[in-house]
């Protein structure tokens, strides 16, 4: 690329050279086959290996987010069918992309029920110093703690939350929209607990719930075929009968 084309180059133009794969074949082929060759390598994540499709959608994101196509391999996740970065990644890519004149920082207080993280940073163009705070009492309210994670590191969860809700709220281009794979980790956490409340009896006794479910299922009436094609067919129309006198009798 000569000087003159570089300078006239539009971010119009560099997004649809990224996007080349959607209209252009060669494009297209040409990404597969290296989804397929990172899908056979050993050095991505377990989800990763063997998957040339997920492979492909993630070096597409890659493309999209500018970053090196195996990091981005290695700190994605996919929970629930939702891809996410590792906070550290996200809070990675702000400190070297995002509008802050230096890397974020923290600020923790109190312990236990009480400890509170904020994650603090400085906007370059205005000096100002904006925050994001996030606590135990807002981990519960909001159900996170169910995450076992807030009981074995909490103050580095906070930490992790405290910094995407900052870089979501001051610099949401970095991440185009992508959430943490902490916060997804959470939202499952949640929502598979809340499933299995509801599903199953709260008689304080785990195995004779599941017992009872079982004898449950077993005392229900099989339904055979023959009933089922019973119930699908409509009843037939009674017809009238009506005596024709027959003149070759």
């Amino acid at each position: 690329m000569t000087e003159s084309t570089a300078l006239t180059t539009t971010p119009q133009a560099a997004a649809a050279g990224e996007l080349a794969f959607l209209h252009d074949t060669s494009a297209f082929e040409h990404l597969w086959r290296v989804a397929k060759a990172f899908s056979a390598s050993r050095m991505v994540p377990p989800h990763f290996q063997n998957r040339p499709e997920d492979c492909m959608v993630a070096l597409m994101m890659s493309q999209q987010l500018q970053v090196n196509p195996l990091l981005c391999l290695q700190n994605t996740q996919v929970i629930s069918g939702r891809p996410g970065f590792s906070a550290s990644f996200a809070i990675g890519l702000a400190n070297q992309r995002g509008p802050f004149a230096g890397p974020i920082t923290w600020a923790t207080e109190g312990t236990g029920d009480a400890l509170q993280v904020t994650a603090l940073a400085t906007v370059r163009a205005t000096g100002e110093t904006v925050s994001s705070t996030v606590s135990m009492v807002m981990a519960k309210a909001e159900g996170w703690t169910k995450n076992p994670k807030y009981r074995s590191i909490p103050e580095q969860m906070l930490k992790y939350r405290s910094a995407t809700w900052l870089i979501r709220l001051h610099c949401p281009e970095v991440l185009m929209g992508l959430s943490a794979s902490e916060e997804l980790e959470d939202v499952q956490h949640v929502t598979v607990k809340e499933e299995l409340a509801q599903a199953m009896p709260r008689s304080g006794n785990v195995v004779a719930d599941l017992n009872q479910q079982i004898k449950n299922r077993a005392a229900a009436k099989p339904v055979t075929i023959e009933e089922t094609r019973e119930q699908k067919q409509p009843e037939a129309e009674p017809v009238e009968v009506v005596a024709i006198d027959d003149p070759f009798a």
